[in-house]
C-alpha cells in the first residue's frame, strides 16, 4: 500500500504493513503531522469514505488499500472555518428564533415547537463548536476575554437560557418559552455571535502570524 499525507508520497512501515485504517490516522496524526495539523480526512484508493461506511473502513486492515491518502489541515484554520459556519447558523436561527416566537403568540404552539427543535440542535453544535475551537487553540478561557468579560464567564451565559428552553419545551410551557424568546433571547443570540467574532478573530491573526 502506497501512504499519501496531504499529496505527498511517504514511506511509513508501521502504517503500510501492520495496522488498520484507524491505526494508522492515530500513528499519522501523532508522529508524522505538525503539532499544528490535525487528520481531517481520508481517501482509499481514490475515493472518499461516505460517513455510513467510515466505521467499517476504519477497521479494515491498512494493506487492503492500494492507496490511503491522509488529508490534514492545520488548527487555526479548522477554527476559522468552525467559527464562520457558526456565524452564518447563528444568522439563520435567529430568524427561525423571531419565528416561534410569532407561531407562540398565534397560539401555534406544535410548530413553534417543532421549529425551536431544529434551532436547539443547531445551537448545540454551536456551543459544541465553541468548545472544541478553545481546545484546539489552547485558549484559556479565564484569561481570554470577551467584551471585557472572561469567555467562561461569556459562554455560560447562552447555556443556561438554553436550558431554560429546554426545560420549557419539555414542561409545554409556552408562556414561559414566550417571555423567554422575546426578553432573553436577543442578548444570548448577541452574546454567541461576540464569543464567535472573537475566536474569529483570534483564529486568523494567529493564522496570519504562523
Amino acid at each position: 500500500m502506497k501512504l499519501f499525507i496531504d499529496d505527498l508520497a511517504v514511506e511509513d512501515g508501521f502504517v503500510v504493513d501492520t495496522t488498520t485504517i484507524e491505526e494508522a490516522l492515530r500513528h499519522v496524526q501523532i508522529n508524522l503531522c505538525d503539532e499544528d495539523h490535525l487528520v481531517v480526512g481520508i481517501q482509499c484508493d481514490g475515493r472518499e469514505v461516505p460517513a455510513d461506511r467510515m466505521t467499517d473502513t476504519l477497521r479494515q486492515p491498512a494493506h487492503s488499500f492500494e492507496r490511503l491518502d491522509i488529508h490534514t489541515d492545520t488548527k487555526t484554520s479548522l477554527v476559522c472555518d468552525a467559527m464562520s459556519q457558526a456565524s452564518a447558523c447563528l444568522t439563520e436561527t435567529e430568524q427561525a428564533c423571531k419565528q416561534a416566537a410569532d407561531l407562540l403568540t398565534e397560539g401555534r404552539t406544535v410548530e413553534a415547537a417543532g421549529t425551536l427543535g431544529e434551532c436547539l440542535h443547531v445551537w448545540q453544535q454551536i456551543h459544541d463548536a465553541v468548545a472544541k475551537s478553545v481546545t484546539m487553540l489552547a485558549v484559556d478561557p479565564e484569561a481570554f476575554t470577551v467584551k471585557d468579560e472572561p469567555l467562561i464567564e461569556a459562554i455560560g451565559r447562552p447555556r443556561d437560557v438554553l436550558m431554560q428552553v429546554r426545560d420549557a419545551l419539555v414542561a409545554r410551557d409556552y408562556v414561559m418559552l414566550a417571555d423567554l424568546l422575546h426578553y432573553e433571547f436577543g442578548n444570548v443570540t448577541s452574546c454567541w455571535r461576540s464569543i464567535v467574532d472573537a475566536l474569529l478573530e483570534h483564529s486568523e491573526r494567529s493564522r496570519r502570524n504562523a
